[in-house]
């Protein structure tokens, strides 16, 4: 990891914490124009973390454009969803944000390509974990379709999409912790894994606060969707640093 970068990662990861915390405090007790300003700032630190290790790392290959796409999704996602609290614009930011995991399958389906050819396209423990992951997030969605409203179809498709892009990053990252001919394999798996969990956390929390009531005014659960969601978005760009595919 060149010296610059560490500089540069340590100086928007502080930036990151500090805009969080803000952001966190000023939307209370309901979103607001300066709120949606901290959220955007929020959203440009991990873009700008992202264009740091591209440039640092001199990695402009199809995987670095892929995750720039995605992050770019997910900022335009972060807009609608802070700018009007309405289920038309819900539905648009969960529509935006799917797209942006489907430019993270595709990266990584670059990296299972590039790295790991012998490696089947779909394996059968990715396949009962893909199988599980949707039958468990399609159950909780039929329990609560009726608070989904007319969400309830783009967020099914959302949901498949993820699991799907968190099996592949899961598998992807084991791969690279478990071959020592790779560079750096360990530390890119794990900040891998992280990106992908920690963004599949966040978009959990935001489904208990959406659509159960019973969570909808957790502080608690508000501040995990926020800090899991902002640096799960760090991690994942922080993977351009050591893939180049």
């Amino acid at each position: 990891m060149s010296v610059p970068y560490i500089i540069g990662f340590v100086i928007l990861f502080v930036l990151q914490a500090v805009s969080t915390c803000v952001f966190l405090k000023v939307e209370i007790p309901r979103p607001s124009k300066k709120s949606l300003i901290l959220k955007l700032t929020c959203s440009t630190i991990f873009l700008a973390n992202a264009v740091l290790a591209m440039f640092c790392a001199g990695n402009y290959s199809n995987y670095t454009f892929f995750i720039l796409v995605g992050l770019c999704f997910s900022w335009v996602g972060d807009f609608l969803l802070h700018y009007k609290t309405t289920e038309n614009f819900f539905i648009a930011g969960v529509l935006i944000f799917l797209c942006g995991h489907i430019c993270y399958i595709a990266a990584f389906l670059n990296v299972q390509e590039s790295y790991f050819p012998s490696a089947p396209f779909l394996d059968f423990t990715e396949a009962f974990l893909m199988i599980g992951g949707i039958c468990f997030s399609q159950f909780r969605l039929y329990t609560h379709r009726a608070e989904y409203g007319k969400a309830f179809l783009p967020c099914t498709v959302y949901m498949n999409v993820i699991m799907i892009m968190l099996v592949k990053a899961l598998s992807l990252s084991i791969r690279f912790m478990l071959n020592n001919s790779i560079e750096k394999a360990l530390f890119t798996g794990i900040i891998l894994i992280l990106g992908a969990g920690l963004f599949t956390l966040s978009d959990f929390t935001l489904a208990l606060l959406r659509f159960t009531h019973r969570y909808s005014k957790s502080y608690a659960i508000r501040k995990v969707n926020i800090w899991t969601y902002f640096f799960a978005q760090m991690f994942l760009g922080l993977t351009i640093l050591n893939i180049a595919v």
